[in-house]
């Protein structure tokens, strides 16, 4: 009979040391927060953006100039640009002693051709590229060297074929 009374002291005791862990966890989880949100200061200047935190800071630029043929992406023939979807961002990291620099920039076009005529074409200009098929008939290449990503990403929507061009990596490749 006491063995089963011991039995039950030690589970007791095992959740109640497990409740303290969580409460103590918790606790240092809301402190680092509240210092992380009161040491974090956000400027914006000339189209610069720069966030400074306790661990190093972070510079992002926008630029307006975007041009696919620029990382040796053709445009569709005859394909409009959606003029509110080109993005052009620049980031640095600077962590102390670590320094990262790259770009992301985006496109989106749109045609009345069909995704399959979309997708000869760039299977044709683009053979060297990795070519995924996606579900609901949707396309996406892909290439990537000397750490910068280029893709294709082609869809339907609403009756027209849309063509995403995207290149993610350092700023001189893009």
């Amino acid at each position: 009979m006491q063995s089963s009374n011991t039995r039950g002291g030690a589970l007791v005791g095992i959740l109640i040391g497990l409740m303290a862990v969580v409460g103590v966890a918790l606790v240092i989880a809301v402190g680092a927060g509240m210092y992380v949100s009161r040491h974090v200061t956000v400027r914006e200047s000339r189209g610069r953006t720069t966030i400074e935190t306790p661990f190093g800071s972070v510079q992002l630029r926008e630029g307006g100039r975007f041009d696919p043929a620029h990382f040796g992406v053709p445009v569709y023939p005859g394909a409009a640009r959606q003029e509110d979807s080109r993005k052009l961002a620049s980031f640095e990291l600077d962590l102390g002693d670590t320094h990262k620099e790259f770009s992301i920039v985006a496109a989106e076009y749109t045609t009345a051709d069909s995704v399959d005529e979309v997708t000869a074409f760039y299977r044709d200009r683009l053979p060297h590229w990795m070519f995924s098929s996606r579900c609901r008939g949707n396309a996406q290449f892909e290439f990537t060297e000397d750490g910068y990503k280029r893709i294709v990403a082609i869809r339907q929507q609403h009756g027209r074929t849309h063509i995403g061009l995207a290149s993610v990596g350092g700023p001189a490749s893009n």
